[in-house]
């Protein structure tokens, strides 16, 4: 079995996250990058190809093997949603429901399965650091509800995918066993098909496997040669895939765009990737401030895994303030940081036996954390980021707010008006200028999905 133990209160939290991801889920594919990827889904399907039916040029990349467009997406995502449109296929078939919306809505939810599946391993995570089974149940709670796994859970985005297939590797290779070793290597080859730049992290997975099991020489050989001989193995079939795709092994979709890492970015781009009011991670996660903070105490506990731990946040962050898109575009908050927020909240369980200021500053930012993910699935942000888009020809969008704040905005204004016109000065812009984000496709009440059935 993957979990030791009863799998009693793995399931109990994969099915309340489950459900509570299902109520707050929108029912639309809100990322375009996605509807690429549905598009190389229904290409498998219906014509045995990689290539993305519709796909245009800036969005995909043209093959110069055949002059196809390919999703610059991992393909892992396509082969995810390929039970998905086989499904949808077959709903429609039988209901006579628009084929295209069918498969959409489908695969709106598709993230709920992995976000509420992080929240099952983080319980067995902090199980495995010796902390009960009300802390470690606790640890879960928190990320499912005080973290930005919840957005990320309930948008088509694929981060919580990665983040479920990044903590599952971990999980796996924390459990040590020849068997857990393997199922580790074949989860990390899903994380490299989704995204290949985490290949980069493969050589701290080989350190910490020979540092924990280099007391029996055979053992740390045996082990590290396992989860290296898989994970080499899943590369090996991406740059298969490539050379069918582009006829070049090593492209893999991104073209110009793989090259646009750079070191100057780092200083530019690391203190807004911390605490930017548009894209600073502990202002949309208040509560990694403890987290990162407890890493101190994490270390004397467990080095080994704290190193281990602490080496993947730090990689992540520094190739996310490297590349020129740093700031992940119309997201929420630093969303290429999204699929390490397990590792940035783990340590936070330090704390919770103190007791005084430690305590309420612990309160404090739980309830802070709590309230800041509601906005993120009451509101979000993408009707605010439209109305500031709609607007930027007037010279003033530098002018509105940051979109934590004008997404507060706009909830208030729903709550109280109930109605889609906005007033610019409502955001503090000197402007008598209104918006009707109607015209944008945006609904007066809930965006949860059965309001619009």
């Amino acid at each position: 079995m993957l979990f030791q133990g009863k799998a009693q209160p793995g399931i109990l939290i994969f099915a309340l996250f489950t459900l509570v991801y299902f109520l707050s889920a929108k029912g639309d594919i809100e990322v375009t990058d996605t509807c690429f990827s549905i598009q190389t889904a229904k290409a498998i399907v219906s014509n045995h190809s990689l290539s993305a039916q519709g796909c245009q040029p800036g969005h995909c990349f043209k093959s110069q093997k055949d002059g196809k467009y390919y999703s610059r997406s991992g393909l892992g995502l396509a082969f995810l949603f390929v039970p998905y449109v086989l499904a949808g296929k077959l709903l429609a078939l039988f209901t006579g429901l628009p084929e295209g919306r069918l498969i959409d809505f489908l695969i709106s939810f598709y993230n709920i399965f992995f976000g509420a599946g992080t929240c099952a391993i983080m319980f067995y995570i902090a199980k495995f650091f010796k902390n009960s089974g009300k802390v470690s149940a606790a640890m879960a709670l928190l990320l499912g509800f005080a973290t930005f796994c919840w957005r990320y859970s309930v948008w088509d985005f694929s981060e919580a995918t990665q983040m479920f297939f990044l903590l599952l590797s971990i999980y796996l290779v924390f459990k040590n066993t020849p068997k857990s070793i393997v199922l580790g290597g074949l989860s990390f080859c899903c994380l490299i098909l989704l995204k290949p730049l985490y290949l980069s992290c493969l050589p701290i997975f080989i350190l910490y496997i020979f540092v924990r099991n280099k007391a029996v020489m055979k053992n740390a050989l045996m082990r590290v040669g396992s989860f290296l001989l898989i994970s080499l193995l899943g590369f090996c079939f991406i740059l298969l895939l490539n050379q069918i795709r582009f006829g070049r092994f090593f492209e893999f979709g991104y073209g110009l765009e793989a090259n646009k890492f750079y070191l100057s970015g780092i200083l530019r781009h690391a203190g807004k990737l911390l605490y930017w009011l548009d894209k600073g991670i502990f202002i949309y996660n208040p509560l990694f401030i403890l987290g990162i903070l407890g890493y101190y105490k994490f270390f004397k506990l467990f080095p080994k895994e704290a190193a281990f731990l602490l080496s993947i946040i730090m990689l992540n962050f520094l190739l996310t303030s490297a590349w020129y898109g740093w700031h992940g575009n119309w997201s929420w908050g630093p969303r290429y940081l999204v699929p390490t927020a397990p590792l940035w909240l783990m340590p936070a369980f330090v704390f919770f036996n103190k007791k005084g200021a430690i305590r309420f500053l612990l309160i404090l930012l739980i309830c802070a954390s709590v309230l800041i993910q509601l906005l993120s699935v009451l509101q979000g942000n993408l009707e605010y980021l439209a109305i500031s888009n709609a607007n930027n020809q007037e010279g003033i969008r530098k002018g509105m707010p940051a979109q934590i704040i004008g997404s507060l905005i706009i909830l208030k204004h729903r709550i109280i008006k109930k109605d889609n016109i906005y007033a610019l000065s409502e955001f503090g812009v000197n402007s008598d200028t209104k918006v009707d984000s109607s015209e944008f496709g945006y609904k007066k009440g809930p965006d949860f999905w059965y309001f619009g059935i």
